[in-house]
């Protein structure tokens, strides 16, 4: 007699996850509602010494980063260009950019390297109504991605590493079609200085197109945002 096991959906990762938390972040005068498992320094603290020992697995995905709502400004005011267009969301997060592009129309596919984040884009995408993205969990270092298929990439707050630079940069050229535009917010920080400076070395053309602030969880963060296009 075989019986049947029933999960709970604390152990069915395609459940919908548990929300420890809610951010509202506002958008071009439309607020987002973004649930969470916790913020990133209660995630932190019930990390495990392995993990802890493993950059890779900092739960980054739960913060909303200034970053990202500077670069969903952006796709806001660029709907006429995104609508209908082939679009990559890189490190989705919690979605939200993704979120905002397919809710202006654009067909995006937006992932993460980690599946919780994944798991809580796809539950935001039903808590704000709009279009679901095609989510995929994947390592940007070893893409799975049809070559030249890309009109438009973003990230938001991505350079903050110099072990990514390089990996990035074979993606921009792998993924993105010819005359096809790449955007990346980042806060002013010393850290991500040298990458501009070397996309320029190795043929793509960066230019800082705007610096706003972002006023975010209490805090204000002075961001820039770039398009990087490869002549």
């Amino acid at each position: 007699m075989t019986k049947e096991i029933k999960k709970s959906p604390v152990d069915d990762p395609f459940s919908f996850p548990d929300p420890g938390s809610q951010v509202r972040v506002e958008v071009e005068g439309k607020t987002w509602l973004l649930d969470r498992a916790a913020d990133l320094e209660a995630l932190w603290d019930q990390m495990d010494e392995a993990d802890l020992g493993d950059d890779d697995r900092v739960p980054y995905w739960a913060e909303v980063w200034p970053a990202s709502v500077l670069l969903g400004r952006h796709i806001v005011r660029n709907t006429d260009r995104l609508r209908g267009r082939k679009c990559l969301d890189l490190g989705c997060g919690l979605g939200l950019t993704g979120m905002i592009a397919s809710s202006v129309g654009a067909d995006v596919v937006a992932f993460d390297y980690e599946w919780p984040a994944v798991r809580f884009a796809r539950h935001n995408a039903d808590l704000n109504g709009v279009p679901h993205p095609l989510w995929m969990v994947m390592d940007w270092r070893q893409p799975a991605l049809p070559a030249a298929s890309f009109e438009y990439m973003w990230g938001g707050d991505i350079l903050y590493e110099k072990r990514f630079f390089e990996p990035l940069m074979q993606l921009f050229r792998h993924a993105l079609k010819p005359g096809g535009s790449i955007w990346i917010g980042e806060p002013v920080r010393t850290v991500s200085r040298p990458v501009w400076d070397e996309l320029r070395a190795q043929g793509f053309a960066p230019v800082k197109i705007t610096v706003e602030k972002v006023a975010l969880c209490g805090q204000n963060q002075t961001v820039n945002l770039w398009e990087i296009t490869i002549p």
